[in-house]
């Protein structure tokens, strides 16, 4: 656990608005509203909230520290505004944002209009410096130069697809349906590395492919995602991102490190996996959820995948 971002979040937690209710859950006061806040801290010191809530009354909460954080920010319902060392922020429903903060002072005018949900991943700063995209990790300057001294710097980004499934994922685990500390932390660590990625990547990642390329090799991946039960053909996925399949296929190397085809296999073994270990739904469900219509042929690339049979994940999850 990292200590300085462990006691960020509990001066957080510490005010009037919340009260503990068990390990990892807080509730919202009955005199303010109504609903419930998850808060895990993984063994590399990642803070994972879930919060849904909803306020009787505009609520003002306060605070301030001397310790520096980053955190991964996603709205997902309502709108939460802040003012943090004399600069506003506010982040609405759909969108994202990384913070950088250090000796701050914060000041949240919640909303009661309509429910608050939100997540976020607080990072540790040391953990943030080696995870930062580029060669050079040895320095550990990158959050003294992002920031330049300031309390606040403020990065939006608009989450796709598969931060909303990895977000999701840990919700789910947060609120104790299959929880597993060591899944969290990957999901964790493979959320945190897909949006600074996005965010801090400053070249092209493949000699040949402008970064508008890299854009749309992207939303090809996010067109997978989502329509992996009948996804379309290579010709046809690279016309509807308005690239030729040469570089779709250069662009799904250099960024993924797989082919289009390889990958598509592998999100729809992750996707499979999830719905097993939800349960949600039977083996022969998830083969159809996830575009198999050969029972045979599913099994088998499961067992590749995970080393086990589909029909066995509940007894090892």
């Amino acid at each position: 656990m990292n200590a300085s971002l462990d006691s960020i979040y509990q001066l957080y937690f510490d005010t009037a608005l919340f009260s503990r209710i068990g390990p990892t859950t807080y509730a919202i006061a009955p005199s303010v509203g109504e609903g419930t806040i998850h808060r895990l801290s993984t063994y590399s010191g990642i803070e994972i909230v879930y919060s849904e809530y909803r306020l009787h009354s505009r609520q003002m909460n306060r605070f301030a520290t001397r310790e520096r954080m980053v955190e991964l920010q996603f709205a997902l319902s309502g709108c939460r505004s802040a003012c943090v060392s004399g600069r506003e922020f506010t982040l609405k429903r759909g969108q994202g944002a990384l913070l950088l903060m250090q000796d701050f002072d914060v000041r949240f005018d919640i909303g009661c209009e309509e429910p608050i949900r939100s997540f976020a991943l607080g990072i540790p700063v040391e953990l943030f410096e080696y995870a930062l995209p580029g060669p050079d990790r040895s320095g550990g300057r990158h959050f003294e130069r992002l920031t330049k001294g300031c309390a606040f710097r403020q990065l939006d980004f608009v989450p796709d697809e598969r931060g909303m499934k990895l977000a999701n994922r840990l919700i789910e685990e947060l609120e104790g349906r299959a929880m597993s500390p060591l899944l969290m932390e990957a999901a964790a660590y493979e959320l945190l590395n897909l949006y600074l990625t996005q965010l801090f990547d400053p070249v092209p990642v493949c000699e040949g492919l402008s970064r508008e390329d890299m854009r749309r090799v992207r939303r090809a991946a996010e067109i997978l995602q989502a329509e992996m039960r009948q996804p379309p053909s290579l010709l046809s996925l690279a016309k509807r991102v308005g690239i030729n399949d040469y570089k779709l296929k250069k662009g799904f190397k250099a960024i993924y490190r797989s082919t289009a085809f390889d990958y598509l296999r592998q999100i729809r073994m992750e996707h499979a996996m999830q719905l097993l270990r939800g349960g949600h739904c039977n083996v022969t469900e998830a083969a159809v959820e996830t575009g198999y219509s050969n029972m045979s042929a599913f099994s088998e690339q499961f067992g590749k995948t995970f080393g086990i049979k589909p029909s066995e994940v509940k007894r090892f999850y």
